[in-house]
């Protein structure tokens, strides 16, 4: 994603829709910020200030076309979706989640093995029957999960609701396994 520097016409168009007094839009323009940055933490963004820069450069872009916005907060989180819709697909992005995952502190790489354990024992408490239920639903495509679902005695809707309950048991021991680490 390529972000476009922000022209100080637009900037101070900008500053001028949150409030006609210099100081309070200036607070109001960090309280922008402060919850663009958040929003993109939150969603685990490796470069969060660069997405909310790029998210206000978008919005000030908008504006000086001569986009009116009722609600200026509320347009700012659909813009701030799009641009983390266009981070995701990013082929960097990939390179970038593999050197945060090699440079992360031990503490998380086993903490993430503590997870896995667990995953793996709640698999293990599963009937054989279960388990093999949902390795297989989650593998196969669509035409075998429709020969499993006919071996099985059962309609597709049957397969999926019963999947979605070994699911939901596999979830509940994970939780109750790494909560008690």
């Amino acid at each position: 994603m390529k972000i476009m520097d922000l022209s100080e016409a637009s900037f101070i168009r900008l500053l001028a829709r949150l409030n006609t007094d210099p100081v309070l839009a200036g607070e109001e323009y960090e309280k922008l910020r402060a919850r663009l940055m958040y929003f993109f933490e939150r969603k685990g963004c490796r470069t969060p200030a660069e997405l909310t820069d790029e998210t206000i450069n978008r919005i000030a872009r908008k504006m000086e076309e001569g986009l009116e916005i009722e609600d200026l907060f509320r347009f700012s989180y659909g813009v701030a979706r799009l641009v983390l819709m266009e981070h995701w697909r990013d082929p960097k992005r990939e390179w970038d989640q593999l050197d945060q995952r090699l440079s992360s502190p031990r503490s998380d790489r086993e903490f993430d093995e503590h997870r896995l354990e667990c995953m793996e024992k709640c698999l293990q408490a599963l009937s054989s029957e279960e388990r093999d239920l949902i390795v297989k639903n989650c593998t196969l495509d669509k035409n075998g999960k429709e020969e499993m679902a006919k071996s099985l005695g059962l309609t597709m809707n049957a397969l999926r609701i019963r999947a979605f309950r070994i699911r939901t048991k596999l979830h509940e021991c994970r939780e109750k396994c790494v909560n008690g680490w």
